[in-house]
């Protein structure tokens, strides 16, 4: 690949970040990544990725780094089966998958694990939260830090998190930040799944399980072997959402009655898991409204910077994914330069938008469905639900990005350059 002649600075070292910026160090180009943190760090429970994010990973040349910390550490496809949360917890739905759709799960901090290792420290800087993006009159961009040093880059990828700073630049002010508060809170912790089982619990928790209700839902999958539970007590008050809260969006131990209490109407399984977190974490869920551009100037915005959403589908890292993916295919492309750099990143802003807002919709879709099981409360009936389950992840998971990439790049630098 000849020498690109533009400098690109990553804002945010996520996992959507790391992943773009080790992509795209590996093909060769300058980048340098800057987090706000004095180190990479995540902090949550593990994620899911389904085929659609799989392919993105293995596209940006980053998959066999990851699948080395997954869990398992292999390619596996592991679909919901769902449940009822009150009573004996009744079957309801088994979600089918084919033979050729593969997905992985992976604890957050552990994605970072695989990645940093293959970055150069001199591309790596710490304790830099931005605070402002510029343009110059030469058409390049400066990132303004809290400290008050700068870098000036010929495109700046925003992966700075749902309270990015670059939405800002990219999207123009807004009173409430572009953010949504969706009325939703979720308790998370682990436990043993061993000691559950002592204590009396017959549900089969070594499968993936969603545990459905009226307005709250439990989503619970082993790992370690199936030595540990992951569980996440998703809880709303609303489907209407609110101006994001000005404090207490994560708090790292709250009551365990504040969780327990919402769920003292559920089945015995379900209360003895529950019951088992004695500190659980507080995640007050919060969404970016959706946008209508992606990119301005050399401005970029990648993951949660740009479509933050409810996590009902586990869909939101991989869209992520895909962002890089398209981003790393555009940057990379032989014929990308300086020159047309601004006209190749509308392909950009042509591709993910519509994509990403569409999975965002189905998220919420999807969630109204977790909290809307309850056939004597008023709420849907198992064949109902069954129903509107039924096929819903495919578009999301077969979505030929590769090949819409490929298009674009064919209409926009002709079929022969698209290499």
């Amino acid at each position: 690949m000849p020498k690109k002649d533009f400098k690109i600075v990553v804002v945010g070292g996520g996992m959507t970040g790391l992943a773009i910026t080790t992509a795209l160090l590996r093909a060769g180009l300058e980048v340098d990544v800057f987090e706000s943190a004095p180190k990479f760090d995540e902090v949550g429970a593990g994620v899911g990725l389904g085929p659609n994010a799989v392919k993105a990973l293995r596209g940006l040349g980053v998959l066999e780094d990851v699948l080395v910390k997954a869990d398992p550490p292999k390619l596996s496809m592991r679909p919901y089966t769902f449940i009822s949360g009150k009573g004996n917890h009744e079957h309801i739905f088994d979600y089918a998958t084919s033979a050729n759709q593969d997905g992985l799960g992976i604890y957050r901090p552990m994605f970072l694990d695989a990645l940093v290792p293959t970055i150069d420290p001199k591309h790596t800087h710490f304790d830099k939260r931005a605070i402002l993006i510029s343009t110059l009159p030469s058409g390049r961009h400066i990132v303004t830090f809290h400290d008050n040093t700068s870098v000036e880059a010929d495109i700046v990828i925003g992966a700075d998190g749902i309270k990015s700073i670059t939405r800002e630049f990219v999207a123009g002010p807004h009173p409430h930040k572009h953010l949504a508060y969706v009325n939703t809170n979720t308790y998370r912790g682990m436990v043993s799944i061993s000691a559950l089982k002592k204590d009396g619990v017959k549900t089969d928790l070594t499968r993936p399980l969603l545990w459905m209700g009226m307005k709250k839902h439990v989503v619970t999958y082993p790992i370690r072997g199936n030595e540990l539970l992951n569980v996440g007590a998703a809880f709303s008050t609303s489907f209407i959402p609110s101006p994001p809260l000005t404090e207490g969006w994560v708090e790292r131990s709250v009551p365990a009655s504040e969780m327990f209490d919402a769920y003292e109407d559920w089945g015995l399984d379900a209360k003895i898991i529950l019951s088992h977190i004695k500190e659980p974490s507080k995640w007050a869920m919060h969404v970016v409204e959706p946008l209508e551009h992606y990119v301005k100037d050399k401005v970029v915005l990648i993951g949660d910077a740009a479509h933050a959403m409810v996590p009902h589908l586990s869909a939101g890292v991989g869209q992520g994914f895909e962002d890089a993916y398209v981003l790393y295919r555009i940057l990379t492309h032989p014929k990308t330069t300086s020159k047309n750099l601004k006209n190749a990143l509308s392909i950009y802003d042509t591709i993910r938008p519509p994509r990403a807002t569409y999975v965002q919709r189905e998220s919420v879709r999807m969630g109204r469905l977790y909290h809307g099981f309850g056939p004597k409360e008023g709420g849907n009936d198992i064949t109902t639900t069954q129903n509107q389950l039924r096929g819903i992840w495919e578009p999301v998971w077969n979505h030929d990005l590769e090949g819409e990439v490929s298009q674009h790049l064919d209409k926009f630098y002709g079929p022969k350059a698209n290499l």
